[in-house]
């Protein structure tokens, strides 16, 4: 095989591993614990400002802008910037659907961190509000899944500085910007299952 070959035969190979990453997967179980885990960062839409109903899993969005996670909410220059510029509210969309495989059991959405405050709604109902931009959090969406339809991941992100979430602009020497920055995936458990385990001295 020549070079021009090599290089033909690579870039078709990677196009075929782009166009699969990018259709909907089925989750790779995990046989030593039974869970089912599959990755949520393609197909975001993002709006920097909020509207009316944004939420709701019949809103039309198809004006947002596409995001792939891990995302930031403002792009800002390297110098010369008003940090204030990415303290606003905004919104995520994402839409998914479950495989066959998924009904019986409990369905969380897994977030690595988002910055600042987190407010998750699937499907138009809300869950409730995570505060904190450096740690990961959970939802349980199993009681409002749509087994057999499409489903709406809906997250109000809160990038403004709130005297309820520190750490605060006074006491921190950097940036904290305002974005979901870190990875999302969807886990499947098993009805019953083992949430955490620890050890008591």
């Amino acid at each position: 095989m020549n070079r021009r070959d090599f290089v033909k035969t690579g870039s078709a190979t990677l196009a075929a591993l782009a166009l699969q990453s990018d259709a909907p997967t089925l989750p790779t179980p995990n046989s030593s614990s039974g869970r089912l885990v599959f990755p949520l960062n393609r197909n975001w839409r993002f709006s920097a400002q909020r509207s009316q109903n944004d939420t709701a899993i019949d809103f039309d969005d198809s004006k947002f802008d596409q995001a792939t996670i891990p995302h930031t909410n403002k792009m800002l220059p390297w110098h010369s910037f008003d940090e204030k510029s990415y303290q606003f509210v905004s919104i995520y969309r994402r839409r998914f659907r479950l495989p066959p495989e998924a009904r019986g059991r409990r369905i969380f959405v897994d977030f690595d961190g988002s910055m600042t405050a987190s407010t998750v709604w699937i499907n138009g109902q809300r869950l409730g509000e995570y505060k904190g931009g450096y740690t990961p959090f959970s939802f349980d969406l199993t009681q409002h899944i749509r087994w057999d339809g499409d489903n709406l991941l809906a997250v109000e992100l809160d990038s403004t500085e709130r005297p309820d979430v520190p750490p605060f602009g006074g006491e921190i020497d950097y940036l904290t910007f305002g974005g979901i920055y870190r990875d999302v995936r969807l886990r499947l458990v098993p009805s019953t299952y083992i949430e955490n385990i620890f050890v008591r001295p």
